[in-house]
């Protein structure tokens, strides 16, 4: 059969058989057919058939297969007698058999088998050892009861010393099986290390394979996503693979270092530096980053302007300083702060990068620096290795790292070095943290944006926290559907309500609310329940999948996903609501008359009536509104528009502080700032009829405003952005 199969379809490269005497046979006619291309797949996994033949490379997998035929039974059974029983009964998920693990399950089958055969024979001198002892018990009451007067007492006496050796063979055979399941329980242990250190070994060469074809991938992608040539959606599809190309290249190196510092290979390479210096020059990188977010970064050295010489590793320290600090800027929302401190005496340099994030909750802060420990094990973001390496680059050095921290107050990290010099002298050093190693880290991938909308074209709501995978879906469905973004489930339930799109794409593992709860908040409010939501996700596994559509979800994508699968889903998803829509208008007079032909409430008069927006969005639009038209004054305060909005200076403070994260003087400069910048790329006026029309009362201040902003002066944005003028 499968000869003939094979004939017929020669482009199958997978036989999935019955079971594993169906698959060896398969496996012969693969030989013979010189197919060695070609994965075969059985099921039971039995020790002398299955099992051994995925050992002997006959096939490549078995799957055990509990069939649980007494289960049926019974449920049958109790079906018929009326009895309770359980309607649905999940069956554990079948164990395959491959060659990692065939040798150990017949192993572990030879070992049964030869536990079974000492049961076995002990279970037949017990049987022996009874029928001996009924024999002699017979013959024994026997002469009892001719000479029960002259032998009672010593039946007594003999029948306990009877009992008391049964008792001591019994307390020798259960000591005996008890060192035997101690010696297996070792033998265990050491075959699960050893299995343990075969893995590790399995992903060090597997990074070491991935290095040769990242590198003839990663060249090509940074030179096009360079060039000049490309058209914007181009050129933002290459910057997305470039920066994910090279976070891919700096995992593959942390594996390939930790694995070396477990085998202790990892060496240090001291030089002689300015430590301050050198921490100075690896900020510099951060700068941009952190200036595009609103943060403020510092550097605090004590003793101030001083030397600090010090013998380091300049390769790995820089590499914690780089964990830390991308950590720290990962963490801390838009606005916050992150401080680096450097503390310096003629024993230790104490390094601090200190946050005002998240946090980290004590359950987890004693883990973090485990190895592939991940704090939030429900919405992972990172692999974690990062601090586990970190840690031993710091202990590389004889130093120690801590940490300190408490939800929603920040995190400190505190790295301690000991002083040590190779030299009188500091030397310069090869920088390697830099703009494009920070960029794809960190960065937000920018590109043209297209701000027109056109009306006649369907909303997508992107829901995902990565902001590459927001971009990347963008770009792909942007020629066909207006595009609006969330980076999580509670954001994309509020732009669903909002806006009210055509399509939901949404991923499944989120931070603060998952793909799931936000799908099923959107499917259970009225305004939105109409709406088809489809499901990104990296797992493809059926329970998963189970539980979206339960929530509500119309489908789901498996990552990676390709772009004419996804935009067909969508266009799919879109032209089914359409027909049911149109289906129950044709059919529902009464619903008809009173919607218009998009399904929104008509009066009586037939107009369409608007769903009003939540009282937070009516809040911020009245605050636009009345900031617009009084941007011009330059003697606007936060008191004024307090008053304009009927509010108390602090109940106004405290709610734009809660919506935006922004103090109102903040706030009300960041806008004027942007209204400058929009001005200054599409008009001709001068610096200072821009910074007047914007409320400033002072040019110069407005040029001090926009430099520490944008880091720039307003004339050279001006230059940069539009070209110098002749």
């Amino acid at each position: 059969m499968a000869d003939s199969l094979l004939k017929l379809y020669p482009e199958v490269n997978l036989i999935y058989a019955h079971n594993d005497r169906m698959a060896i046979g398969a496996s012969e006619t693969v030989r013979r057919l010189g197919r060695d291309d070609i994965k075969i797949i059985g099921i039971d996994a039995a020790p002398e058939i299955g099992i051994q033949a995925v050992a002997d490379t006959l096939i490549d997998a078995t799957f055990l297969y509990p069939t649980e035929g007494h289960r049926i039974i019974q449920t049958a059974l109790a079906i018929l007698k009326g009895k309770p029983y359980n309607r649905e009964t999940i069956l554990p998920a079948s164990s395959a058999v491959d060659l990692s693990n065939a040798d150990i399950l017949l192993l572990q089958n030879e070992t049964l088998k030869e536990e079974t055969c000492k049961m076995r024979l002990l279970k037949t001198r017990i049987d022996d050892y009874w029928a001996q002892h009924s024999s002699q018990t017979s013959l024994f009451y026997a002469s009892i009861a001719i000479i029960i007067l002259l032998f009672g007492v010593g039946f007594l006496l003999l029948r306990a010393y009877w009992q008391r050796s049964r008792h001591q063979k019994e307390l020798m055979t259960q000591n005996r099986l008890l060192g035997e399941e101690r010696d297996k329980q070792a033998l265990l242990n050491s075959q699960l290390q050893e299995a343990t250190q075969s893995k590790l070994m399995f992903f060090t060469n597997v990074s070491h394979d991935l290095r040769t074809p990242l590198t003839l991938i990663s060249e090509p992608v940074a030179r096009l996503a360079s060039a000049d040539n490309l058209t914007p959606h181009q050129h933002t599809l290459m910057k997305i693979a470039d920066k994910n190309v090279r976070i891919l290249q700096r995992l593959i190196n942390q594996i390939l270092d930790f694995r070396k510092y477990e085998n202790g290979r990892l060496e240090l390479r001291l030089s002689e530096v300015d430590f301050s210096r050198s921490v100075s020059d690896w900020m510099e990188s951060f700068h941009t980053i952190a200036r595009e977010r609103d943060m403020k970064l510092s550097l605090v050295c004590s003793p101030a302007d001083t030397p600090m010489p010090a013998a380091i590793d300049v390769e790995k320290i820089e590499r914690v300083f780089f964990n830390l600090l991308s950590n720290a800027l990962k963490h801390t929302p838009d606005n916050g702060s992150i401080t680096v401190s450097i503390e310096y005496d003629a024993q230790n340099i104490v390094l601090k990068v200190a946050d005002t994030g998240e946090g980290i909750s004590e359950r987890d802060i004693g883990n973090i620096f485990d190895r592939f420990y991940q704090a939030d094990r429900i919405h992972p973001r990172g692999s974690g290795i990062g601090l586990s390496l970190a840690k031993a680059f710091v202990e590389l050095h004889g130093g120690i790292i801590t940490v300190e921290s408490a939800l929603r107050k920040g995190s400190v990290f505190t790295v301690v070095l000991p002083v040590r010099h190779v030299a009188e002298s500091a030397v310069d050093t090869e920088k390697r943290i830099d703009h494009d190693s920070v960029n794809s880290e960190l960065g937000r991938i920018e590109c043209e944006a297209d701000t027109t909308v056109d009306s006649g074209k369907p909303i997508v709501l992107i829901i995902d926290d990565n902001r590459d995978i927001q971009r990347l879906i963008g770009e792909l469905l942007n020629d066909d559907y207006n595009i609006l973004t969330a980076s999580n489930g509670k954001d994309g339930v509020a732009k669903a309500a909002r806006y009210v799109p055509d399509l939901v794409i949404c991923d499944v593992m989120m931070p603060v609310m998952d793909g799931m709860e936000c799908c099923r908040r959107i499917k259970n409010e009225i305004t939105t329940s109409h709406i088809p939501v489809l499901m990104l996700t990296a797992c493809s596994m059926d329970e998963q999948r189970a539980q979206g559509y339960e929530s509500g979800a119309d489908g789901y994508l498996s990552k990676p996903f390709d772009s004419h699968v996804l935009k067909a889903r969508c266009a799919n998803l879109i032209s089914c609501r359409k027909r049911i829509k149109e289906l129950w208008l044709t059919t529902s007079p009464h619903h008809n008359a009173g919607k218009d032909s998009d399904g929104r409430p008509q009066t009586e008069s037939g107009a369409s009536v608007t769903t009003p927006s939540d009282i937070d969005n009516e809040f911020y639009n009245r605050f636009l509104t009345i900031f617009k038209e009084e941007m011009g004054n330059a003697d606007l305060n936060v008191d004024a528009i307090a008053s304009m909005m009927g509010l108390e200076r602090s109940q106004f403070y405290r709610k734009i502080k809660a919506l935006t994260n922004y103090a109102p003087v903040e706030l009300i400069r960041r806008l004027r700032l942007q209204r400058g910048r929009m001005l200054l790329t599409t008009t001709d006026k001068t610096i200072s009829e821009i910074a007047y029309e914007i409320g400033f009362s002072n040019p110069a201040y407005f040029t001090k405003c926009y430099r520490e902003a944008y880091g720039e002066t307003p004339t050279a944005a001006r230059n940069r952005l539009t070209g110098p003028t002749s």
